[in-house]
C-alpha cells in the first residue's frame, strides 16, 4: 500500500508547460514575437487568430515571471491593448486545437 505522503506527491505532478493566450494589437503581433525571440527563446509564440490578434505563448515554468515583466513592458510601452486572456495550462492537445 502506497503511503499518504507519497499519494499526495503522484497527484501533485509537477507542470510541464503553461500556455498563455494573449491578445493584442493585430499589428504588432510580429514584432511582440520578434521580442519574445530575442529575449533568447524565453517562449514560443504562436499565431491562433492572426487578424484578431490572438497569440499564445508557450514557456516554461521557469520562466513565468521573466515573461510576465517582459508582457508589461510591452504594454506599458508598445501596445497598451496587450491583455493576458487565457491560460490553457499543461494541456497541450487544447494548446494546438
Amino acid at each position: 500500500m502506497l503511503s499518504n505522503e507519497l499519494l499526495e506527491r503522484l497527484n501533485n505532478y509537477p507542470t510541464k508547460s503553461v500556455n498563455l493566450v494573449i491578445k493584442c494589437d493585430p499589428e504588432k503581433m510580429n514584432f511582440i514575437s520578434m521580442v519574445m525571440n530575442g529575449y533568447d527563446r524565453i517562449c514560443l509564440p504562436r499565431t491562433r487568430y492572426g487578424k484578431e490578434g490572438i497569440l499564445d505563448l508557450i514557456t516554461s515554468p521557469d520562466f513565468v515571471d521573466d515573461l510576465f515583466l517582459i508582457l508589461e513592458d510591452l504594454k506599458l510601452n508598445h501596445d497598451p491593448s496587450l491583455e493576458i486572456i487565457g491560460d490553457l495550462g499543461d494541456n497541450w492537445i487544447i494548446a494546438v486545437t
